[in-house]
């Protein structure tokens, strides 16, 4: 799973909110339409029954749409904007026919209603129209005549509110996206957990399989070879039982960082298992010899490691996967380790031998030139 399917999509709050926002006001308008239907005495009468009918009948429908998923989904932060504007609009225009305060405080509404919207643009689309409309209605009250302190109060008071509310929508907005933000950074730290090891910062297990598939296909497209290199740290074990597990987490770590110095950028390295790194990478690769040469000139280099405990000695096996084979990532490292343990036992061998023949001191610590396993002389060839 990649971070971009966990990440939270910026229009989730909008379509959560969309259908209850629509229905609220479809509720609202249902209302308006009804008042204006049966009470006497109603100026306009025929026209704010069309206007709030209309508005009722629009929201519902979209309020349908919303919840059964019927509307598209690059169209709902447009629906949501526009939404409360008409809200808006029709609130001006009924206070603009009455001459009255009550039906303003749907402007309220309107403003509040913002903190649906997600989409930065449209969200200050809805403040700002709402607040146009406050202001047309306070200028269409003063060319209307009689325009007085109090009904100056009442406007102001009106105005107060319409800012109040399109505070808490901006302050809604704000920690929504400072949630989704945060559960965005937490789900790529989840994900990069997922796919590395905790301890040597290389991948793990999955990663390496969530780049093998994609490698081994892209390398036989192009007629091109994958090379597997298996590397073991030698007596890990031991060191964890004699001289404690920090010892040898510090051992794995320098392993770790010898094999990120001594690959190229397209290989990658994982720890594969305990005491146990693969290297997957396009091309032929390097040979176990020479990567084992390298690791122990970086292993030189390393001043914590525990030298009286550990000679600074690795075995690495190779495989390499070309392409007509039908092998895959499994197949692949199933070869490098028949390889390792190959090399390995050779190893063994030919220190045996020159153990019979020599009973000199024992090697430098991590001298890179020194045989792994005997300590003196070439390396054995494998042919």
């Amino acid at each position: 799973m990649t971070p971009a399917a966990l990440a939270p999509q910026a229009g989730d709050a909008t379509s959560l909110g969309l259908p209850r926002l629509c229905a609220g006001f479809a509720a609202i308008h249902t209302v308006h339409a009804v008042l204006a239907l049966v009470l006497k005495d109603v100026e306009y009468r025929a026209v704010l029954v069309t206007l709030d009918g209309g508005c009722a009948v629009g929201f519902a429908l979209l309020a349908f749409l919303a919840s059964t998923r019927r509307l598209p989904g690059w169209r709902r932060e447009t629906v949501a904007a526009l939404v409360p504007i008409v809200a808006a609009a029709a609130a001006a225009t009924r206070t603009g026919l009455l001459d009255d305060y009550w039906p303003a405080a749907e402007l309220v509404l309107a403003a509040a209603a913002a903190c649906v919207v997600t989409a930065k643009h449209w969200f200050w689309s809805v403040i700002g129209a709402v607040g146009a409309l406050w202001g047309g209605c306070v200028v269409a009250a003063v060319l209307r005549g009689g325009f007085g302190l109090e009904q100056a109060a009442v406007w102001l008071h009106i105005g107060l509110l319409v800012a109040a509310a399109a505070g808490l929508a901006t302050a809604i907005r704000r920690a929504r996206t400072a949630n989704a933000i945060a559960l965005v950074e937490a789900n790529r730290a989840l994900l990069e957990h997922s796919v590395r090891d905790p301890l040597t910062g290389v991948a793990n297990r999955k990663g390496l399989e969530l780049v093998a598939r994609p490698m081994i296909d892209l390398a036989r497209r192009q007629g091109h070879a994958v090379h597997c290199l298996v590397v073991d740290v030698d007596t890990l074990r031991g060191i964890n039982e004699e001289h404690g597990v920090r010892e040898g987490d510090e051992i794995l770590l320098a392993v770790a960082d010898a094999l990120k110095v001594a690959t190229r950028t397209t290989d990658i390295v994982a720890r594969w298992g305990g005491d146990e790194f693969a290297l997957l990478g396009p091309g032929t690769g390097t040979s176990p010899l020479e990567m084992e040469r390298r690791i122990r000139a970086h292993l030189s280099t390393v001043i914590t490691l525990p030298r009286g405990a550990w000679q600074g000695r690795v075995s690495a096996g190779a495989a390499t996967l070309v392409p007509w084979d039908g092998d895959d990532l499994e197949g692949l490292l199933e070869r490098a380790e028949q390889d390792l343990a190959l090399r390995r036992s050779l190893k063994r061998r030919a220190a045996a031998r020159l153990d019979e023949d020599d009973t000199g001191p024992p090697p430098p610590f991590l001298d890179p030139s020194a045989d792994p396993a005997a300590g003196s002389g070439p390396a054995p060839t494998i042919g």
